[in-house]
């Protein structure tokens, strides 16, 4: 039976200061009662009550959220947010910071309910347009890029998608925005040319660092956080105790990388390889950007900027000396071959192999008239029983078992090097 007048239970209205009815929301919630609104009318209250009920019954009905007649404040959010960030990295924590700081003052005073599509593509628009870097004469001003914009969007929708699993928003506005398409990644390795000009621009020092990681295919935090008690050059083996994967990996040496580390001097100094001017602390990757390597690279009139393209360019050769696939992600140290088919299009050389392979099947036939099996070199062929032909794998870097190495990779890991032999 319906109320009298429409009298709902939990609606209530008021006159405000200019004299207008105005509508409170009354929900008794943890033993105790609170008010929601204003609402402008009936409706809009009875929208609200029916909404908070449904939710109260479901478990999902936090108060909080609704203070003060609407929804909690973007810059409460992403400050509780930055307290839960400071078990991360101090480089993380900067960009948490700066993103956060960014929004706060995009959203300042403005509460969750205002973070709309709308209001996000403004704020996109608003990137867009902002001045990185003010241009030459004549040069228009460099702006920010679309890939730096979505870097913005992401972090907000972490932080949003936080917020709906506390169950203070229904739904993440910022997952109906469409990310800007970003153009792929375009692997860059060095030539010989370029090479031998770097190294001449990096000079005595700082080159043969740059040479080691071409000929090593390590990280640039491997390198410059590798100790001497984790170099057997004996062995030929690098121990990395803190790797991208997360767990120990092992990296192999040829005979000139292990020349060079031999003409490193920083063993009397430091238990670092590459010290800082401090011989207790490791050198600063940072500082060695903006100090050494930006300067050489301008020089040698390079386009292109980063320390991991050496990195590339130890994958690139391997390829270019007919190394398949599996070879080349276990000295990447990669879980797969997934990211090594980059490469695919500098490797022809085993590819040519395969078909020829194909074309040879079964045609091989022994001087004494046995046929032997595809692939297998007649001395592996005795008293016509054919003898398997086993290759060491490489598998065994990425699960603690050095000994295990690949075979044939020196000649790949040496391309383009002097003749040591």
């Amino acid at each position: 039976m319906a109320r009298a007048g429409r009298k709902d239970r939990g609606l209530l209205s008021r006159p405000d200061s200019t004299g207008k009815l105005v509508w409170y929301v009354r929900l008794y919630h943890d033993g105790r009662e609170r008010r929601f609104g204003s609402f402008p009318n009936k409706t809009k209250a009875r929208e609200f009550y029916e909404k908070a009920k449904l939710e109260q019954k479901e478990g999902r009905f936090f108060p909080e959220r609704y203070q003060h007649g609407g929804y909690e404040l973007v810059d409460a959010v992403i400050d509780r947010y930055l307290l839960t960030i400071t078990a991360k990295k101090p480089k993380s924590q900067v960009e948490e910071q700066y993103f956060g700081a960014w929004w706060k003052q995009y959203f300042q005073s403005r509460r969750l309910n205002a973070v709309t599509v709308t209001a996000l593509e403004e704020a996109r628009q608003s990137l867009l347009a902002t001045v990185i870097a003010e241009g030459k004469a004549g040069e228009p001003d460099k702006v920010m890029t679309p890939q730096r914009v979505n870097r913005y969007m992401a972090w907000l929708r972490h932080v949003l998608n936080l917020v709906v699993r506390e169950g203070k928003l229904v739904s993440n506005p910022v997952s109906k925005l469409k990310m800007f398409k970003e153009p792929k990644g375009k692997t860059r390795f060095l030539s010989m040319e370029e090479e031998a000009l770097l190294l001449d621009k990096l000079g005595p020092v700082h080159g043969p660092w740059a040479r080691l990681a071409i000929l090593t295919g390590l990280r640039q935090a491997e390198q410059f956080r590798l100790q001497w008690k984790e170099v057997d050059l004996e062995r030929g083996i690098l121990t990395l105790p803190t790797t991208k994967a997360g767990g120990v990996q092992y990296a192999h040496v040829n005979e000139e990388a292990k020349a060079i580390l031999r003409s490193l001097d920083s063993w009397q100094r430091s238990k670092w390889v590459f010290p800082s001017e401090n011989p207790a602390t490791p050198l600063d990757a940072r500082n060695f950007y903006s100090r050494v390597w930006m300067p050489a690279v301008e020089k040698a009139g390079i386009e292109w900027a980063t320390w991991h393209d050496l990195r590339h360019t130890f994958a690139s050769r391997l390829a270019m000396t007919g190394h398949n696939e599996s070879t080349i992600a276990a000295l990447l140290r990669h879980s797969t071959t997934a990211l090594v088919k980059r490469y695919a299009h500098l490797s022809p050389s085993h590819l040519k192999a395969a078909v020829e392979g194909v074309a040879g099947f079964g045609k091989g036939v022994l001087e004494n008239g046995e046929r032997k099996a595809p692939g297998v070199k007649p001395e592996s062929v005795s008293n016509g029983t054919v003898t398997e032909t086993v290759t060491v794998g490489s598998v065994g870097e990425r699960n603690g078992k050095p000994e295990i190495a690949e075979v044939g990779v020196s000649e790949g890991e040496k391309f383009g090097a002097p003749d040591t032999n």
